[in-house]
């Protein structure tokens, strides 16, 4: 054999093996289990955005705080109207069910809302029965004060509390029971002074408790007081925006008109920023201030200048925010 013809002869390369076909079925699952499942977080978390969005914006609802209780489950905690829409109901529209969400809300009367106007209106229809009722005891009962039965005299009674407290009885219940009567309701300081004073003259016979009264003024501003001044105002949602300032503007204007139901001056507002070192959260501070303070929200002369006050010892690192209210001058 010619010696440079064996020289120009390449060696074969080995045949590569084909990869199995179970390898390749298994590669091919991983991945689609991969993109299965990060499709499945961004879907769930744009449900989530929206879901969180539509509870915000319904006024009988308000959502304090979102906590997560396991890797696909989340705890709402806040208040809700009766007269609101369940909030279950309204997560289930964005596919979210109580498997992914635990709803913890407890009930409260909001104010300025479609739902407080509907009690009124609830309310005003139960008086006009109430009244036209007492017209029809009088002519039925006229000569109860000198028969002086038990049922006549409550009826009779319950006839002058309603002609002389028409507003009052609105929202107060006189019961009579055992030889006594019991008021049991709630109304404003300044008409519950006028009632308790004034109302035993207008009794027939026994005398009456006011006992379960309640000074509507001062478990209002009570409950608001508390519901202002508990939130941090920089906490935020999931795409980082405040999430408790309407809420704020909603609660201070509901205060306000306690305030002028009970003839109480209206409480300025101050800012209370409670940080280590409160330089790098004033730009933040007087942001949030811009928005509570933009057009039909709170005037900005109602606010005193933002006080800035170190943490406690032992306290989070972190900034927090709060707004609070002082007396009048």
């Amino acid at each position: 054999m010619d010696p440079a013809a064996s020289k120009s002869v390449k060696p074969a390369r080995p045949s590569r093996e084909p990869r199995s076909t179970l390898y390749v079925l298994g590669s091919a699952t991983m991945a689609a289990l991969v993109l299965g499942f990060t499709i499945f977080l961004l879907v769930r978390g744009f449900q989530w955005r929206g879901a969180l969005a539509e509870l915000r914006a319904e006024p009988g609802i308000e959502i304090l705080s979102v906590e997560r209780v396991g890797f696909f489950k989340k705890q709402l905690l806040g208040l809700r109207d009766p007269l609101a829409p369940s909030a279950e109901n309204i997560l289930l529209k964005h596919n979210i069910g109580p498997h992914s969400a635990e709803v913890v809300l407890t009930e409260y009367h909001s104010l300025n809302t479609p739902y407080a106007k509907q009690r009124e209106e609830a309310e005003a229809a139960k008086f006009d029965g109430l009244r036209d009722a007492v017209l029809k005891a009088v002519g039925e009962f006229a000569d109860a004060a000198t028969k002086k039965r038990e049922e006549d005299l409550e009826k009779i009674t319950q006839m002058l509390f309603e002609a002389r407290f028409p507003e009052a009885m609105k929202t107060v219940d006189l019961e009579w029971k055992e030889g006594a009567w019991y008021a049991k309701g709630e109304l404003y300081a300044p008409e519950r002074e006028v009632f308790v004073k004034e109302s035993p003259a207008y009794l027939v016979e026994g005398a009456l408790d006011f006992d379960q009264l309640v000074d509507l003024t001062a478990s209002r501003t009570s409950t608001l007081r508390q519901q202002i001044e508990s939130p941090d105002l920089f906490s935020v949602d999931l795409d980082d925006q405040p999430v408790h300032l309407d809420r704020m503007v909603r609660l201070v204007k509901d205060y306000d008109l306690v305030c002028e139901r009970s003839g109480l001056d209206r409480p300025r507002l101050q800012l209370e920023l409670v940080a280590a070192d409160p330089s790098p959260a004033m730009e933040r501070l007087a942001a949030i201030k811009k928005s509570l303070t933009g057009p039909g929200r709170l005037p900005a002369d109602r606010f005193l200048a933002d006080l800035a006050k170190p943490g406690e010892a032992g306290a989070p690192a972190r900034a927090s925010l709060k707004l609070v209210l002082l007396p009048a001058p």
